[in-house]
C-alpha cells in the first residue's frame, strides 16, 4: 500500500468475492480445494489484472507494479454450491496434484513463458482453467513444431 501512496483499500476494491487472511500466492496451488462454509471450491488459475483494474485505482500505471509484484489472487471453480457468511473458516481439503502454486503459475506465463517443462508440468492440472490451459497448450506446441522443423533441417528432408 506504501508503493501506492494509500493507506489501505476498502473491500472489493480488487473486485475480489472473498477476502482472506493468509492465502498468499506462493502458498496456494492450482488445483487445492477447499471448505468455505458450506460450499467447496478449487483454484483453478491466478488473475490477471486488467486495465479496468487500473481504471478503478485510479491509477493509470498501476498494472505494471501489480503485475511484477506476482501477488495478482486467484480464481476459484465452485465445486460444491453452499451457504457461505462472513467469519466461516476456510479449509483445504485437497492439495493441488502438481503443488504448482498461484505465483509459480503466473510467473511461468508472464515472465518465463520459454520454461517448456514448466509449460508440460502445468498441463498435468486438471483444475486449471481453460484459458490457461490453452496458453500453455501453445507454448509446448510452438516448441514442438520448432524442434519438428529443427529435425527435419538436420536429418536434410
Amino acid at each position: 500500500m506504501r508503493k501506492l501512496g494509500r493507506d489501505g483499500f476498502p473491500y472489493g476494491q480488487f473486485g475480489e468475492n472473498f477476502t482472506v487472511e493468509g492465502m498468499l500466492e506462493d502458498e496456494i496451488h492450482i488445483g487445492d480445494v477447499f471448505r468455505v462454509g458450506k460450499a467447496t471450491v478449487e483454484v483453478t488459475q491466478p488473475r490477471v489484472p486488467c486495465s479496468k483494474l487500473a481504471m478503478k485505482m485510479e491509477t493509470p500505471t498501476f498494472l505494471k507494479p501489480f503485475m511484477t509484484s506476482e501477488r495478482v489472487g486467484f480464481y476459484l471453480r465452485v465445486l460444491k454450491e453452499g451457504q457461505v457468511g462472513a467469519g466461516d473458516v476456510v479449509e483445504r481439503v485437497k492439495v493441488g496434484p502438481e503443488r504448482m502454486t498461484v505465483r509459480e503459475m503466473f510467473h511461468l506465463l508472464y515472465f518465463d513463458s520459454d520454461n517448456l517443462d514448466g509449460a508440460r508440468r502445468a498441463l498435468r492440472i486438471p483444475a486449471l482453467s481453460p484459458g490457461w490451459r490453452s496458453s500453455f497448450e501453445e507454448i509446448v506446441g510452438k516448441a514442438s513444431e520448432a524442434l519438428s522443423k529443427a529435425s527435419d533441417c538436420c536429418s536434410g528432408q
